[in-house]
């Protein structure tokens, strides 16, 4: 009877154990950052130096015209200003672990185009 008990025992005892490290699991997925990649662009070339924010976080990009920035999940707001003052801004829903890339079209040479071309493409992990 008591060899009984403790085989229960120990076998409720191990899937408390299996259903926690699961849980425990896809809870990290949960609140993976996700990455958003911003690109500035002028007449389809990359544009260095230009200021970009997401949220509270800001940076400069690099000659390529890119800076990536690390987010938690929900809305996000990015911005961007090149060195002639010509900036834009965009609103960007990411769930955790995506890849989003935005990239603003500020016009050739700089100057800003009304309504220009902005491209949103995320990718998941799944």
């Amino acid at each position: 009877m008591l060899g009984k008990f403790k085989f229960a025992f120990i076998s409720l005892m191990s899937a408390g154990l299996i259903f926690c490290a699961g849980t425990a699991s896809i809870a990290g997925d949960w609140n993976e950052p996700a990455t958003v990649t911003v690109q500035v662009t002028a007449g389809g070339s990359p544009i260095a130096d230009a200021e970009v924010g997401v949220d509270d976080q800001s940076d400069t990009t690099g000659h390529n015209g890119n800076r990536v920035f690390q987010v938690g999940k929900g809305l996000h707001t990015i911005s961007v200003t090149d060195i002639h003052g010509n900036s834009d801004s965009r609103e960007v829903r990411v769930n955790s672990g995506e890849i989003v890339q935005v990239t603003f079209e500020l016009g050739t040479g700089g100057c800003s185009v009304p309504g220009g071309h902005r491209q949103e493409l995320t990718f998941s992990k799944n």
